[in-house]
């Protein structure tokens, strides 16, 4: 599978090619305690594995084209993985359900992060030193999504 490059020298990689490796690394570069991390990275992977054949089967001069559409499909995975995670309860992490609108089910309360079943389970404790998230915002994450 050698694709000679023009004009390239040889053991020194064109602008192009480092381009596409650099795409490549942002795919397969993913911080380990990031949610859902193990289906992401697959995606990624896959999505990465599937650009670089194109690129080796095409010629040197669409790289350019396929660095910009890896690196458009990477920025299209984040936006879903952020909109995933604002429709999670900020407690439970259990992706809320606007279906479920039982006093304690999973759709969301109000306008808050919260779920149903959570704000529900808050409210219901009997523990004089309850204190979790949701009735004490100090103890949030930071976020106040």
């Amino acid at each position: 599978m050698d694709h000679p490059m023009p004009s390239a020298v040889p053991g020194k990689p064109t602008e192009a090619v480092r381009e596409l490796l650099a795409a490549v690394l942002e795919a397969l570069t993913l911080p380990h305690d990031t949610p859902d991390y193990d289906a992401r990275i697959l995606r990624r992977a896959g999505l990465a594995r599937v650009v670089a054949g194109e690129a080796l089967a095409e010629s040197p001069s669409n790289l350019g084209w396929n660095t910009d559409y890896l690196r458009s499909k990477l920025a299209a995975e984040q936006a879903e993985a952020e909109q995933r995670e604002k429709n999670k309860c900020g407690r439970c992490r259990t992706p809320f359900d606007p279906s479920d609108m039982a006093f304690d089910g999973r759709a969301r309360h109000r306008e808050t992060p919260w779920c149903r079943r959570c704000v529900a389970s808050c409210h219901e404790s009997t523990d004089a030193f309850h204190a979790c998230p949701i009735c004490d915002p100090s103890r949030r994450s930071g976020d106040d999504r």
